[in-house]
Formats: structure tokens, C-alpha cells, sequence
């Protein structure tokens, strides 16, 4: 074929499926029939599965059963506290804390270093936004004493908010905060559900409530490992997953509000999940066959594998491994799942957390 423009369709979506990154913006750019291609194809902005492989010394990211590598000299010894909006929130071994974008190799330093070992780190609207906010929560201390903290953007210190729980112990899970409904709900390891109001007066202090709602479910107790808490898109409630240490059934559920009670969910129709400790999420699935499926971090050989709701057991994409619990296979703890987002031209000013420098 002499010309590349004349190529069909379906090969110019096997070729998109192949390409990361920047070369995803390029790949529209070749010529028009190319971009209405790329506007319309379902890989555009598809998931991909991100971690630092140890003995590579390299990013390693995972995408329709693919691996390829990636070098970012700037994330050197940092690690993956939380994923959204096509970003990253890093933190190196100095408790230093940054933003940096895989897709287009962009960094935003952030002014305060981490002022406390975090059990969760989380930011609400993208780095570039005047409405970022960073909050980062701790399991009580010795003294049953919780400290979330929030810094905002064009600020250069934490605002330090003290709560002590009730007479129930409420040990923070690793599972990445979600904002819903006005309100930012995170989890305790038992699968309680805690709301934490960051709005102000108009006086600008701080009126930051802490709500818990501890939640009886006396069949699960103290048999759950993983936590993730998640949105759907299209979806108004919240739900969770649940994975026990028996390593067996998934247990997925949708918070029923005011009540604040967790209700059974067994079928998610055409949605998919995606879901790891730095992000969650669920949305539309970009080809039918991928409808009412959970994707964890897990993978048998270098194949990924999922929990389909259909079957209630783990397969994997080549089609090798098909059980009803998940020994044996290897776990990326500290992956995440990352959504390339649409890359605008950002001013110098919006690539700039505040003008001041740290007061820590």
C-alpha cells in the first residue's frame, strides 16, 4: 500500500494500541484520516498499569497484555502515593513530595515535605488547577489521636487537623480517599466508612468535621486484606471492593446513603474496574468483551489477570489461568493504575505549586 493514509481503520487501532504516551498525540498528527481515527479509538485514553521494576531499574507499564519500559531519571527513589487525572503525587525517601505526568514528562515540585508517615495520600482536581488539594491521613497514634492534614494550592504549609475517635478503633486502610458528594470518604481496615469535611466559613477558618459510621458486617469481620474504595463513572453512589485473606471470593458493594450501610453488588452491567491502593476506578467498558470484569495488579506469568463477575473466578487474558482464587499469583503492591489525560499547553504559572518556599 502506497499510501499510508488509506489504511484501514482496524490495523490504525492495532497500531494505536501499540503506542504510549506522546506518540499517541503524534500518531493523530500524521494526517487526517490517522486523527479521526485517534478521536474515536477506545485506546486513546485507556488504563494502563504503572510500577517500578526493581531489577530493571526501570518504569514498567502494562497495557492489553504488553510490557514496555520507560526511563524518568526524576522519579529516582520516589515512590507512587496516589494517581488522578493523568498525574502522579510522589514521594522520594526525604519525604520530599512532587507531581510528575509519565505522559509528557511533567513536574510540579511541592514546597512541604510529608510532616507525617501518611497511611494514605490523596489530591483532589489535577496539579494544575487553583483547586488542588492535597490530603494525607494517619492511623491514630499511641494516644488514639488521627491527624489528616490538607495543603492547598498556592500554599506552602499543612493545615494540621487532630480528631479522636470514638470508642471504636478506626484503623485507617491503604485504598486511595475518594471526594463524593462534597465530602472526602476513606475506609478503616474492618471496611468502616469515615467522611471528612474540608470546607470553610467565609471567615476562611477551618471548619473541618470528621464523621465515622462504623458499619456492622459481622460475616466479613477481620477477614479483609485489600481495601478499595471507588467512583463509577455515570454512577451516583460510592462503592467498594473488598478481597479477604482466604483469597477466594471478591465481595463488591454500593453504599447506601443516608443509612450508611454496605448493599451486596453483584453485576456491574457494561462497567469495568480498574483497581489498585493509589487508584480506583470504574467506567464504560471500551470493548464488550471487557464489560462486568474487576482488574487488580495481579498477573500470571507476564499475562494480566481479572475477576469476572459473570464466572466469580480469575482468568487471564490469554486464556492459561482460570481459578477460583488468586493463589499463587504475583502482585504488584505498589502499582497503579494510570489514565492518560488530554495534554493542554500549561503557563508557566499553572506548573507552579506557590511562589513561596517551605517554612519546614
Amino acid at each position: 500500500m502506497s499510501d499510508w493514509a488509506d489504511l484501514p481503520d482496524d490495523l490504525l487501532n492495532v497500531i494505536l494500541s501499540k503506542v504510549f504516551a506522546k506518540d499517541r498525540q503524534s500518531f493523530g498528527l500524521v494526517c487526517r484520516s490517522w486523527n479521526t481515527v485517534a478521536a474515536s479509538s477506545p485506546y486513546r485514553y485507556s488504563p494502563c498499569l504503572m510500577y517500578y521494576h526493581r531489577s530493571m531499574h526501570k518504569w514498567r507499564f502494562y497495557q492489553y497484555n504488553s510490557f514496555f519500559c520507560m526511563d524518568f531519571p526524576e522519579l529516582e527513589n520516589a515512590e507512587i502515593r496516589c494517581s488522578n487525572y493523568g498525574w502522579l503525587l510522589m514521594s522520594r525517601y526525604d519525604n520530599n513530595l512532587f507531581f510528575f505526568d509519565p505522559f509528557n514528562n511533567r513536574k510540579i515540585e511541592l514546597p512541604c515535605k510529608l510532616r507525617f508517615g501518611y497511611t494514605t495520600l490523596c489530591f483532589l482536581h489535577p496539579p494544575t488547577s487553583p483547586d488542588c488539594v492535597i490530603v494525607g491521613i494517619g492511623t491514630p497514634d499511641s494516644n488514639n489521636v488521627m491527624k489528616i492534614c490538607v495543603l492547598r494550592h498556592g500554599e506552602d504549609e499543612w493545615e494540621i487537623n487532630e480528631y479522636r475517635p470514638n470508642k471504636n478503633e478506626f484503623l485507617v486502610s491503604r485504598g486511595a480517599p475518594v471526594l463524593h458528594r462534597g465530602l472526602l470518604y476513606f475506609l478503616d481496615v474492618k471496611g468502616n466508612v469515615a467522611t471528612f469535611n474540608m470546607s470553610k466559613c467565609d471567615d476562611c477558618k477551618p471548619r473541618l468535621h470528621v464523621k465515622f459510621r462504623c458499619l456492622r458486617r459481622r460475616r466479613l469481620g477481620n477477614k479483609i486484606k485489600e481495601h478499595f474504595l471507588f467512583k463509577i463513572k455515570g454512577e451516583e453512589a460510592l462503592f467498594a471492593v473488598f478481597l479477604l485473606h482466604e483469597e477466594r471470593k471478591v465481595n463488591m458493594y454500593r453504599l447506601l446513603e443516608p443509612e450508611m450501610k454496605w448493599e451486596p453488588v453483584e453485576d456491574i452491567g457494561d462497567k469495568v474496574l480498574y483497581l489498585s491502593h493509589a487508584s480506583s476506578f470504574g467506567d464504560t467498558a471500551y470493548l464488550k468483551n471487557m464489560a462486568n470484569r474487576i482488574y487488580f495488579s495481579r498477573f500470571h506469568g507476564d499475562s494480566a489477570v481479572f475477576y469476572s463477575l459473570n464466572s466469580g473466578k480469575y482468568h487471564s487474558l490469554d486464556g492459561d489461568y482460570s481459578e477460583n482464587n488468586s493463589y499463587g499469583l504475583k502482585r504488584l503492591n505498589f502499582a497503579t493504575w494510570i489514565t492518560p489525560a488530554p495534554t493542554p499547553e500549561y503557563l508557566a504559572a499553572e506548573m507552579t505549586w506557590c511562589s513561596q518556599g517551605s517554612t519546614y
